[in-house]
């Protein structure tokens, strides 16, 4: 019965410790709380250049969180990050794992 007992302890932990939500958007996988962070450096960014793109201000940051930085090494970053402001907007339904590009719910 102890062996039991200590296997869904053990169980357990192992869910509520794996059971963080990512973003998935091609071969890119953020964590949620990472999207986020991006939305409020997103919303800070006013262009000074109409010449410069918002994902080169972004990308310039450096409060941009890191696993970001290979999106930046990207063709096509603007698009993902238009997309990724898309899920943090609705951030609420990504938690319950409503939303396709959010995984890793329990």
């Amino acid at each position: 019965m102890k062996a039991i007992a200590i296997v869904f302890i053990i169980f357990f932990l192992f869910v509520c410790n794996s059971g963080s939500v990512k973003v998935v958007d091609g071969d890119f996988t953020f964590s949620l709380e990472a999207v986020k962070k991006l939305k409020d450096l997103m919303d800070g960014v006013q262009l000074k250049s109409s010449r410069m793109s918002s994902s080169a201000v972004l990308c310039a940051n450096p409060a941009l969180p890191e696993e970001f930085r290979a999106v930046c090494q990207s063709t096509g970053a603007g698009m993902v990050f238009s997309r990724l402001e898309t899920v943090a907007d609705h951030a609420d339904i990504c938690e319950i794992c409503a939303m396709a590009a959010c995984t890793g719910c329990v």
